[in-house]
């Protein structure tokens, strides 16, 4: 399932949590850690099912892409349709945090839940771990060009490094080209800047879509 989302506000993981609930003899351990797309999550998942190779059920949803392109994923596990792994999705997708995947590893402890137990246990599995999640807030970057003749190149270097742009490639010939990293919400101001210091001849032209860190 994808998505394309403006959402400024997503925060992405800094590194990993995780947490044991237990209910009624049953133990679930709750891990939330960062993962950037699809193949990166179900990394992470086979890494936990190799890790707990007896556990009962090894349920699991994750969110990834940013706000560009979300992408989702979630499974039961062989717990009851619905009763784990959407449940930790819509956890996810309330939580405000993009690029992670949760696994809930769960070893039976002999007391069936019944579906609301089930529901509840791994609801607040996934709340409780996320609560604990170190986190920081999802920055949109573009990547731009700009070719600036050699009269304006120390003002427009200057004004590159005064809006946080990091230098990707520095071609020189007639002109000089110069392809740089900016934060998406840095872009108008660099553009402004670029074009007062070089009295309105020269254009910052981004090369794509944004992208995220």
């Amino acid at each position: 399932m994808s998505k394309t989302s403006d959402d400024s506000k997503l925060r992405v993981p800094r590194t990993a949590a995780e947490l044991t609930l237990t209910v009624k003899g049953s133990r679930f351990i709750a891990r939330a850690q960062p993962a950037s797309s699809p193949g990166e999550a179900r990394a992470v998942i086979e890494a936990v099912k190799a890790e707990h190779p007896d556990a009962t059920h090894v349920v699991y949803a994750f969110r990834v892409g940013g706000s560009v392109s979300e992408e989702y994923g979630m499974s039961d596990a062989g717990e009851p349709k619905g009763t784990a792994g959407r449940p930790t999705l819509e956890v996810l997708k309330g939580s405000g945090i993009a690029d992670v995947v949760l696994t809930t590893v769960r070893y039976f402890g002999g007391t069936k839940l019944g579906t609301g137990g089930l529901v509840r246990a791994y609801t607040e599995a996934a709340q409780a771990v996320l609560e604990k999640l170190p986190t920081r807030p999802l920055v949109a970057y573009l990547t731009a060009r700009l070719t600036v003749t050699y009269e304006y190149l120390d003002p427009v270097q200057r004004a590159l490094g005064e809006h946080g742009a990091e230098l990707l490639e520095e071609e020189y010939g007639e002109n000089v080209l110069l392809r740089f990293r900016v934060e998406a919400a840095q872009l108008d101001a660099l553009s402004r800047a670029v074009q007062n210091v070089s009295r309105g001849t020269l254009a910052v032209r981004p090369e794509d879509g944004p992208e995220e860190a």
